[in-house]
């Protein structure tokens, strides 16, 4: 698939403010299931923007502001070949050896453990939640991980209401399984969450779906969750659509959870921020 990519934020203050310092994970990422043939970036108030891939492999853009200032623009364009077109084509691993299979990935590469020990308020230890009236599904050690994440899926579509909103700041998870229903980063972080708990690898991804997916809503970023296949490697699941993530979806940013992955991240001094943001997702018929 093709796809054109427009994303734009704008931050609105109520007094001007000034010393403000900026990242940015917008950039689509570029990998083996993914190709990023063109992206732009541009910033107002103009700023030198520099660019540098953090410790997961996310194209971080950032750049201060000395000078005080009212607002802030930034615009991204970008244009993607996705070509992971059947994500179940891979030589599957019996249930017994996944163990194994996990523990050769580990030594090969250490930073994997990053998604299998963190622990957050977005993705916490599911074990210390006071939550005594929510029985949360368990890992069937006789068949392949993938058959336990597909039973979660089915298990959190009756349990969890979802909402239709993309937020910018990570909510706590335990808020939103006491209220029984949360946004695509919150399902997402439920997933890792399970995940990790059976002692497994997930991870957060913040990126796009097909627009045929929006139902006509306002299209916005989408949020989803990525675990470590043995066999396969990374492969995402989208609690919110119960979809496996094929060639219909765009990663941008990856992380522990979504704090990591945030399209922007700020510091400055003086007034507070309004935030608007428009996404435009079109594919090439």
């Amino acid at each position: 698939m093709k796809y054109d990519i427009a994303h734009e934020l704008r931050l609105a203050y109520s007094q001007p403010v000034w010393e403000q310092h900026v990242e940015l994970r917008l950039t689509p990422r570029q990998n083996e299931h993914q190709r990023v043939v063109a992206a732009e970036l541009a910033v107002d108030p103009t700023c030198e923007a520099r660019s540098y891939l953090d410790c997961f492999g996310n194209r971080v853009h950032y750049c201060s502001l000395i000078s005080p200032h009212d607002h802030l623009s930034v615009q991204v364009r970008a244009r993607v070949d996705t070509v992971l077109t059947n994500p179940f084509d891979y030589a599957v691993v019996a249930p017994e050896r996944e163990r194994d299979w996990l523990a050769d990935a580990l030594r090969l590469q250490p930073r994997l453990w990053d998604f299998f020990l963190y622990r957050s308020a977005a993705t916490p230890d599911l074990g210390r939640l006071s939550l005594a009236d929510l029985s949360f599904p368990k890992r069937d050690a006789s068949a392949p991980l993938l058959d336990s994440i597909m039973a979660s899926l089915d298990w959190m579509q009756k349990t969890i209401e979802y909402s239709p909103r993309f937020t910018h700041t990570p909510a706590k998870l335990e808020d939103a399984l006491t209220q029984r229903a949360g946004a695509c980063q919150d399902l997402a972080h439920l997933l890792i969450a399970l995940v990790r708990s059976w002692g497994f690898a997930a991870r957060y991804v913040m990126g796009y779906q097909d627009p045929d997916y929006g139902d006509d809503r306002e299209q916005q970023c989408h949020a989803w969750a990525e675990v470590l296949i043995p066999g396969a490697g990374w492969r995402g699941f989208d609690a919110t659509t119960h979809l496996v993530a094929n060639e219909t979806y765009v990663a941008v940013a990856v992380g522990r959870d979504a704090s990591d992955a945030a399209p922007i991240k700020s510091h400055f001094k003086g007034g507070e921020e309004a935030i608007e943001v428009v996404v435009q997702v079109t594919r090439d018929q």
